[in-house]
């Protein structure tokens, strides 16, 4: 493929897939912002929903207890009480059709047989209770009136449907006049009080009750005229949202779901009147169905003189209750509220909306608790209230701004390929000049392969094509003076070879020479360590080259351990002939001959074989029992470790090595323990290098025979010293000898 050709397919591949790449990836993060936003606001409409729900069961659970601390009519003719159990139910009556009051028959709780009324009976024909008469009261008094009783058969209390009713807030006062009455009824019910004591618990019980009636009845006139312009401002949003609905389409409904409407028309008073069978059988159905949504029944109990005479309970209307949870339709959203009972049905707002659902699946998948994604175009939030175990959610259509996602992704990918495509025109050209440029390159280079050294290129600019043929036209005047250059190199190349081989034959015959040289130093030093039954004698060394310069020995005379380490000037054959003439002296060294002696001796002997400028630091030691005799020719302190207290002394004695100025060398003598440890060491160690060029140090090393002397032998201490030696420097030969004897007592 020519170059030309493929600075055109670079240059297209290098825009487009960028700009894939960013339309690509602005696509799919703009998407997953959307969808974020969407489900938050979801999320949030799901908890206004949750919260609907918990509100309307705490306020019905305040209701009825306020209704329960009302004495309750008889008959249609309840007269204020009537009216003030409407004015407490308050906006909680909106979600109540009526109260059933069932009574029972005695303080044990057990329920009255009621024969089952006529269908056809009035209000008019519910039993009334008997008068209770008057508590007796004491001489000079007034009777005072027992509270009216409950009635004695099941009885009905419809509420006007109201789906707007205004919030009745019941006050501080109120709230501690109910508990009072509460109370006072229990003291009633002990049935442990004195005819006096009972006769002063009736007088407050009816004062609190007179109070109570005359707070609630101060708050009617109030909330009468509050709920009439409720009730006009229903009829008016009924019959907007009656105008809307007659302007949409109806869609077909399905019989397993059930959609939220208006209640139906009802009488606008408040009925009191019996039960029959047939509000029986309503009572139960509505009470399944509101346990489906609300999770219970709402009940409380009714107290008369202390005593449970019967229980009041709410029937709940499920579509106010689905109503008031749902919210209200917005046309300017789109989204929509929904909530499934356990028994899989579907509710909504309106029959429109419960369509679309039931179209997209949502239903079924709710009542078998699958999961909502992957509902292509909408997303869908759900959460399940834990004591009814219904499922609220909002479902909200998301594609047709995904569409417009995509179409205006594939908008901007269009443009960006047109421009890429005008961008293209203006680079044929280009590269036609290009490759002109470089096709003279080639053909001086197809030159200079044929051997024409000569070849030089046209010089036209001083871009980097000019540059490229200015650098040929040097290499071509650089080969022609290589070719010249080659010649003499060759030439050269072969004597060297000679040279090396040369030094190689006499690198050979030095490193035999030098080997045989260690082979016989090593023969200088002893085989073996001795063994003695005072000492635990162990050593170690390393030599810096294939012939070192250090040397120790031993002699054992009786109880008598002698011990000497030397230290050679230089490395390889000079030291090695030090190590000769010092191990011919020592062989000759007698148990009479103190450490200083033999010292002075042998530095006398060595001056007079004139070696030159050789010399060998020396120290000598000789162990008596708990005694131990040191004399020292320019070697390291000798250090001994106390084990009673875990310290390093220090034998440091000042003199030259053998073969200086120096033929007077002092000794002493120090007193050991069981335990104590000996080590002779020659300067290599302390002088170690490691890898940043920093010397062991001598304090350093006396510190790492403090923590090796606690091993348990001799050898134990030489493997510790040898394994700091090697962390420090390496397995890399040393620069200078290391030597080692260790001597426990």
């Amino acid at each position: 493929m020519r170059i030309r050709t493929q600075l055109i397919l670079a240059a297209f591949v290098l825009a487009v897939v960028p700009l894939a790449a960013i339309v690509t990836y602005s696509y799919h993060s703009s998407r997953r912002a959307l969808e974020a936003a969407y489900k938050r606001e979801a999320d949030r409409l799901t908890q206004q929903m949750d919260r609907r729900l918990a509100t309307i069961r705490t306020d019905l659970d305040q209701r009825l207890e306020f209704v329960s601390a009302l004495p309750l009519p008889q008959n249609a003719q309840g007269g204020a009480d009537v009216g003030n159990i409407v004015t407490v139910m308050g906006d909680a009556a909106s979600f109540v059709d009526a109260l059933d009051f069932e009574p029972v028959r005695d303080a044990t709780n057990t329920q009255v047989e009621v024969p089952e009324p006529a269908e056809a009976e009035t209000p008019s024909q519910v039993a009334e209770a008997p008068e209770v008469p008057a508590e007796p009261a004491e001489p000079g008094q007034e009777p005072v009136p027992a509270p009216p009783p409950p009635p004695i058969a099941p009885v009905v209390i419809d509420l006007p449907p109201i789906t707007a009713m205004p919030r009745y807030v019941m006050s501080e006062e109120q709230r501690e006049l109910i508990g009072e009455i509460g109370r006072l009824g229990a003291r009633l019910g002990t049935g442990q009080l004195t005819p006096e004591e009972r006769q002063d618990v009736r007088e407050e019980l009816h004062e609190a009750q007179e109070e109570l009636r005359r707070v609630v009845e101060a708050d009617r006139s109030r909330y009468d005229a509050q709920m009439q312009q409720a009730m006009a401002t229903r009829r008016e949003h009924d019959r907007a949202m009656a105008e809307l609905r007659k302007a949409r389409i109806a869609t077909a409904t399905a019989p397993a779901a059930v959609a939220a409407k208006p209640p139906a028309q009802a009488p606008k008073k408040v009925v009191v009147r019996g039960a029959t069978a047939k509000d029986l059988q309503k009572a139960a159905e509505d009470a399944k169905k509101s346990a489906l949504i609300l999770g219970r029944k709402f009940h409380a109990p009714v107290l008369h003189q202390g005593q449970v005479v019967g229980n009041i309970t709410a029937r709940i209307s499920p579509e106010h209750v689905i109503r008031r949870i749902l919210g209200s339709v917005v046309d300017d959203r789109s989204e929509i509220p929904f909530a499934v009972d356990r028994e899989g049905t579907l509710y909504t707002r309106n029959e429109e909306e419960r369509a679309r659902l039931e179209a997209l699946g949502v239903a079924a998948r709710a009542s078998r608790k699958q999961s909502m994604k992957g509902i292509d175009g909408w997303l869908v939030s759900m959460s399940t209230d834990a004591q009814s175990g219904l499922r609220i959610g909002v479902a909200r259509p998301v594609g047709e701004n995904l569409d417009e996602l995509r179409r205006t992704a594939a908008r901007n990918f269009g443009l960006g390929l047109g421009l890429i495509a005008f961008a293209l025109i203006g680079i044929v050209p280009l590269s036609n000049h290009l490759t002109r440029d470089v096709a003279l390159v080639t053909e001086g280079a197809e030159r200079i392969a044929h051997g024409d050294l000569m070849t030089r290129l046209p010089v036209k600019t001083n871009n980097e094509l000019g540059q490229l043929a200015k650098a040929f036209n040097r290499m071509a005047e650089d080969l022609s003076l290589q070719q010249q250059q080659l010649v003499e190199q060759e030439r050269a190349r072969r004597e060297q070879e000679v040279q090396q081989r040369l030094m190689h034959v006499e690198y050979e015959r030095k490193t035999e020479e030098l080997e045989e040289a260690r082979r016989f130093q090593l023969s200088m030093l002893p085989k073996e360590v001795p063994r003695h039954r005072l000492y635990d004698v162990a050593v170690f060394t390393r030599t810096a080259t294939e012939v070192g310069g250090d040397y120790y020995d031993f002699h054992l005379i009786g109880d008598e351990l002698t011990v000497t380490i030397g230290d050679a000037t230089g490395h390889g054959a000079k030291a090695g002939t030090m190590v000769t003439v010092i191990k011919t002296l020592f062989a000759g060294f007698g148990g009479t001959t103190s450490p200083a002696e033999f010292l002075n001796d042998a530095a006398e002997k060595i001056k007079r074989m004139d070696l030159g400028r050789m010399a060998m630091a020396l120290s000598l030691a000789r162990f008596h029992k708990h005694s131990l005799t040191v004399a020292s020719a320019g070697m390291p302190p000798v250090l001994v470790y106390r084990t009673a207290t875990a310290a390093v002394d220090e034998i440091a004695l000042q003199a030259t090595p053998l073969g200086t100025l120096s033929t007077d060398y002092p000794q002493t003598e120090v007193k050991l323990a069981a335990g104590d440890t000996v080590l002779f060491l020659s300067d290599g160690f302390p002088e170690l290098m490691n890898d940043a060029g920093q010397q062991l140090g001598y304090g350093a090393a006396y510190a790492a025979f403090a923590a090796a002397a606690v091993a348990p032998n001799a050898e134990g201490v030489i493997a510790a010293l040898a394994d700091a030696a090697r962390k420090w420097h390496g397995d890399a030969p040393p620069n200078d000898d290391v030597t080692f004897v260790v001597v426990r007592v």
